[in-house]
């Protein structure tokens, strides 16, 4: 069979679109890319006057929005409140940045539970456009990075 065709339905050869498997494995890029981003090396914390500093783990985050998990919050975000999330860069300094919850649902994996929450970025604040560069680079970053099928162990 030729190699630029799978079997489809019924038995029929299909074409593989490879705009659409270079589409895909540019996002599975560029989704462990943020992962290493937000949960390795930037800190991610919510705030509340309150509460205080939350860790939260950043799951997503694009031009328009982000998602991210708290593990068993005290007081969970409703729907519609806009909070601020500060994303530490190094110990004293952070980017404050200004989402609107606009889902919050529960999760339960490996042993870990609590709630996830998509949110609207508020692009009328300053550091919008410091985000907005920050998924623009993971994005050409996911394009252009070249996969190493031995990595070194020096990193993690």
């Amino acid at each position: 069979m030729d190699k630029r065709k799978s079997p489809g339905k019924g038995g029929k050869e299909r074409i593989i679109d490879l705009n659409s498997y270079r589409k895909n494995k540019n996002e599975e890029k560029r989704r462990e890319y943020e992962r290493v981003i937000f949960n390795r090396v930037l800190g991610v914390y919510s705030f509340a006057e309150k509460d205080g500093l939350t860790h939260v783990e950043v799951v997503d985050v694009s031009y328009s929005g982000l998602r991210f998990r708290e593990e068993h919050p005290e007081n969970p975000f409703k729907a519609a409140q806009k909070i601020a999330l500060r994303f530490y860069f190094t110990p004293n300094t952070y980017l404050r940045v200004v989402v609107e919850i606009k889902r919050a649902i529960p999760f339960d994996e490996n042993g870990r539970s609590g709630l996830e929450y998509g949110c609207e970025l508020d692009k009328n604040t300053k550091s919008y456009e410091v985000i907005n560069q920050l998924v623009s680079f993971m994005y050409k970053y996911a394009e252009i990075a070249c996969q190493d099928s031995h990595p070194p162990m020096i990193w993690f």
